[in-house]
């Protein structure tokens, strides 16, 4: 069996306790779920400037990429996402929804009001427990 292996990049921004999700159109893949915004690896293109490009892109907004928040592979019958999520440590531009037919700003205690992709669950979980372990 061959498996297709896909490399895709998120973004964490945060704005205080909320972050910024995106629904996708009725034209995408998976129409009317969640997501954080992202997307695919180009040749020759390193991670950082993939989620730059995916930015963009995505809200028209330029960003300033932190470090590498978390990394995992998500897997289907006969793909395999490896997704690397970086937090956006600031950026400029007002975000626009380019790629998303809705944007909005979402506290973590209320994600679970949201059909997000299956592939970003993993992301939900860490943020999750990463606040608890702050509240502690």
């Amino acid at each position: 069996m061959n498996i297709q292996i896909i490399i895709v990049t998120g973004a964490i921004i945060q704005d205080g306790n909320k972050f910024l999700i995106g629904r996708r159109g009725p034209d995408e893949k998976s129409p009317g779920m969640w997501e954080f915004p992202g997307g695919k690896l180009e040749d020759g293109e390193s991670l950082q400037c993939c989620i730059k490009r995916e930015l963009k892109e995505e809200l028209d907004i330029d960003a300033e990429i932190g470090g590498l928040y978390h990394h995992y592979t998500y897997k289907y019958p006969h793909v395999w996402y490896e997704l690397y999520f970086y937090k956006v440590n600031k950026f400029s531009g007002h975000p626009i929804k380019l790629a998303h037919d809705r944007l909005i700003w979402e506290t973590l205690e209320n994600f679970n009001k949201y059909d997000f992709i299956p592939g970003d669950g993993p992301i939900i979980t860490k943020l999750i427990d990463d606040k608890k372990i702050k509240d502690i």
